[in-house]
C-alpha cells in the first residue's frame, strides 16, 4: 500500500481493537467488583431468566420461614395461656371434690368455695381473651366483658358501654301470677319457671327438682336496632326460653317473656343507653321458701281424768298423745296441703275416757282446728270429708274406733294423701278412770310461700364480686377475632398450613369442638356450675373433667401444629440453601477465572494503545516528502 493520509488503516484497526479490549476489560471489572457473572440480560439471557425464578423462590422460602416462625410464636403464646387454664381447671376440680364431701354442711363453707370458683371462671374468661399481635383466637368471639366481635373486630375505640346498675333503670314491673288450677296449687309462675328450665324444674312434681333459688339473665342493647337481646343465663336456665320484645314506648325499655307469659317489663331512659350496654336481671324461683314441716307434737292443756285407784287405772302422768306427721317433701306442698297444716297447727284434741270401758271409743273425741272448725267424734266414727272455714276440704278418718284420727287430703271427692295421724296412747289400759284430756297440737311452722311470684330485680354487677377484673371500659386497642388461621409457609400459593380446631367431641361430653375456652356455655361450660350443694358439686366434677379434656385437645392441636411448623422451618431452610447454591452456580462470578480475563484484557488494552500510537506516527513520514 502506498503512503496515504485519508485512511490510516493501521490506526483504525488498532483503535477498534482498543475499544474491544476496553469493553472486555469493563465487563470483566464489573463482574469482579459485583461478584455476579450475570449483571444484565445481555450477559446470559437464559441464565438470567432461570436465576430470577430461583431468586424469587428463594426469597419466598425465606419469608415463609419467617412466617412459620411467627406462627410458632403465636402458638406458643396461646398454648402457654392454656397451660394456666389447665391449672385453673385442676383447682376447680379440687374445689368441686372438696364441696362434694359430706363434711361441708353449712352454707358458709360452700359459699366460700363457690366464691373462689366464680373468680376462677372469670380468670378463664380473661385468659381466653389472650391476643397475639392483636389477634384473638380463644374466646369464641366474645370478650370477658361481654363485647362481641362484629365482622371479626372488637372495636373499643368508640366503646363506652357498661353494665347497668339498679339506679340506671326507671322501673321494673314483674307479673304477679296468683291464678290457681284448684288441684295442686300450680300457677302460671310455676309454668314460667318450668319453661325457663327446659322442663327440668317443677315444684309440683316430686320427681323433679324445684331448681335453684334464682336465675340471672343478662341482656345486651343493640343501638342500631334499638332493641335488647338475652345473651346469657345462669344456673342452668335455658337461654332460648327467653324472648325480648319492645315495650311499645320506644324509650329503650323492653318486655321479658317466656314466649307466652310476661315475666318483667323494664323501663329505661333510651338517652342514657349506648351500644353494648348490658343489664342483669335476677329472677327469683316461685318455689322459694317452700319447705314442708318435719315435726309435730302435743302438750296437755287440761286434764280432768279422775284416777279410781286401781292398779290398772289410767294415771294422769301417763296421759299421752302421739301426733305423727307423714313424710312430706317440699315438692308435696300445695295451697291445699298448706291450709290444712296451718289449720292443724294450734288445733286442740279433746278425748273422753269412759269409766269401765276397756278401749276408748273413737266417737269420744272433739277436734277443734285453729280456724274454729269443730269436728265431733260422734260424726266421724267412719271416714268422712269436712270443710274448713274457707271451703278447703280435708278427710277425717276415725273408723279405727280406738281414738286414732287420721287427717287426709281430698282428691276427686275421695281420700287422698295422709297428712297427720293423732292417737291417744293411754287407752291401752283397762280403764277404770273417767274424764276428759285436752291436748294442743303443734306442727313445726312450715315456710310455704303463698305468693308464688318469680320476683325480678336488677342485679348490680359488683354485688358479689371480689374484684372488677373483667372491666374493659377504658380499652382502646383494636383487636380482631378469628378461629381459622392460614399460615403461608411456602413460596407457592398451595404451600400453607391451615390451622383450625375441629376435633370430634367424643370424650368431651356436651362441649363443642371449637377453640372457645372461655367459661361460657359455648366454651368450657363451667360458668354456671354450682358447688353450693353436695349434689351439684358431684355433678360439677364430671363437667370439669370434660372441660379439662377440651383444653387438652386444644393444647394438643396447638402442639401438633407447632411440631409440624418446626419441621416446616427445617425444610424451608434446607430448600432455600440448596436453591441458593443452584442460583449461585448460574449467577455468581468465578473470581479466579474472571481474573484471567481481566488480566488478558488489561494487557491487550495497553498493547492496543501502544499500536495505535505507532500507527498514528506513520503519516508523519509523508511530511518529509513534502519538505
Amino acid at each position: 500500500m502506498g503512503m496515504i493520509v485519508q485512511h490510516n488503516m493501521n490506526a483504525l484497526s488498532a483503535y477498534n481493537k482498543l475499544n474491544t479490549n476496553v469493553a472486555g476489560l469493563k465487563k470483566s471489572s464489573e463482574k469482579l467488583s459485583s461478584g455476579y457473572r450475570i449483571n444484565r440480560a445481555g450477559d446470559d439471557a437464559a441464565g438470567l431468566a432461570i436465576s430470577e425464578k430461583m431468586r424469587s423462590q428463594i426469597r419466598g422460602l425465606n419469608q415463609a420461614k419467617r412466617n412459620s416462625q411467627d406462627g410458632i410464636s403465636m402458638i406458643q403464646t396461646f398454648e402457654g395461656a392454656l397451660q394456666e387454664s389447665h391449672s385453673i381447671l385442676q383447682r376447680m376440680k379440687e374445689l368441686a371434690t372438696e364441696s362434694a364431701n359430706g363434711t361441708y354442711q353449712t352454707q358458709v363453707d360452700r359459699d366460700a368455695i363457690q366464691l373462689e370458683f366464680n373468680q376462677l371462671n372469670d380468670e378463664l374468661d380473661q385468659i381466653s381473651d389472650t391476643d397475639f399481635n392483636g389477634t384473638v383466637m380463644l374466646n369464641g368471639g366474645q370478650m370477658a366483658d361481654g363485647t362481641k366481635a362484629v365482622d371479626g373486630k372488637f372495636d373499643y375505640t368508640k366503646r363506652t358501654a357498661r353494665a347497668l346498675v339498679a339506679s340506671d333503670v326507671n322501673k321494673v314491673d314483674y307479673q304477679l301470677f296468683d291464678d290457681k288450677d284448684g288441684t295442686n296449687g300450680v300457677t302460671k309462675a310455676d309454668t314460667v319457671w318450668n319453661t325457663i328450665s327446659g322442663g327440668t324444674w317443677d315444684r309440683a312434681d316430686p320427681n323433679k327438682s324445684k331448681g335453684p333459688d334464682s336465675v340471672d339473665v343478662t341482656l345486651q342493647y343493640d343501638a342500631s336496632k334499638k332493641q335488647w337481646s338475652a345473651i346469657s343465663a345462669t344456673n342452668g336456665a335455658q337461654l332460648g326460653a327467653f324472648e325480648v320484645t319492645d315495650d311499645g314506648t320506644k324509650n329503650g325499655g323492653f318486655v321479658l317473656t317466656d314466649g307466652t307469659n310476661t315475666i318483667a317489663n323494664v323501663v329505661i331512659d333510651e338517652s342514657k343507653l349506648v351500644n353494648g350496654d348490658t343489664i342483669t336481671l335476677t329472677l327469683n324461683n316461685p318455689a322459694n321458701g317452700t319447705a314442708a314441716p318435719k315435726n309435730a307434737g302435743s302438750v296437755i292443756v287440761d286434764n280432768n281424768v279422775t284416777e279410781a285407784g286401781g292398779t290398772k287405772d289410767i294415771k294422769k302422768a301417763d296421759m299421752n298423745l302421739t301426733t305423727t306427721l307423714e313424710d312430706l317433701d317440699d315438692s308435696d306442698m300445695t295451697e291445699t296441703v298448706n291450709k290444712i297444716l296451718d289449720a292443724l297447727d294450734g288445733a286442740t284434741f279433746e278425748f273422753t275416757y269412759q269409766n269401765g270401758t276397756a278401749k276408748a271409743d273413737g266417737s269420744n273425741y272433739t277436734l277443734t282446728l285453729s280456724d274454729g272448725t269443730k269436728l265431733a267424734g260422734a260424726d266421724y266414727t267412719t271416714a268422712k270429708a269436712a270443710s274448713l272455714a274457707d271451703g278447703t276440704e280435708l278427710w277425717v278418718d276415725g273408723s279405727a274406733k280406738d281414738g286414732t284420727i287420721v287427717i287426709k287430703t281430698v282428691t276427686g271427692g275421695a281420700a287422698g294423701d295422709t297428712l297427720l295421724t293423732i292417737k291417744p296412747t293411754a287407752d291401752t289400759n283397762d280403764s277404770k278412770s273417767a274424764g276428759t284430756v285436752t291436748w294442743k297440737i303443734g306442727i313445726e311452722q312450715n315456710a310455704y310461700d303463698t305468693d308464688k311470684s318469680p320476683t325480678v330485680t336488677v342485679k348490680n354487677p359488683d354485688e358479689s364480686a371480689v374484684s372488677k377484673a373483667n372491666s374493659n371500659s377504658a380499652a382502646t386497642a383494636p383487636l380482631t377475632y378469628t378461629d381459622h388461621l392460614v399460615l403461608q409457609s411456602g413460596a407457592r400459593t398451595k404451600d400453607s398450613v391451615d390451622f383450625t380446631f375441629n376435633y370430634k367431641t367424643e370424650g368431651m361430653g356436651e362441649l363443642k369442638a371449637n377453640l372457645n375456652v372461655s367459661s361460657r356455655e359455648d366454651g368450657l361450660n363451667t360458668k354456671n356450675l354450682s358447688l353450693n350443694t353436695q349434689e351439684s358439686a358431684n355433678a360439677a366434677i364430671d363437667k370439669i373433667d370434660n372441660a379439662i379434656n377440651k383444653v387438652s385437645m386444644v393444647r394438643a392441636t396447638f402442639g401438633a401444629t407447632q411440631n409440624r411448623l418446626e419441621h416446616k422451618v427445617e425444610n424451608l431452610t434446607t430448600t432455600a440453601e440448596n436453591l441458593t447454591e443452584a442460583e449461585a452456580g448460574i449467577r455468581d462470578t468465578d473470581m479466579a477465572q474472571e481474573m484471567l480475563n481481566y488480566t488478558k484484557f488489561n494487557v491487550l488494552q495497553q498493547a492496543a494503545q501502544s499500536m495505535l500510537a505507532q500507527a498514528n506516527q506513520q503519516p508523519q513520514s509523508i511530511l518529509q516528502l513534502l519538505g
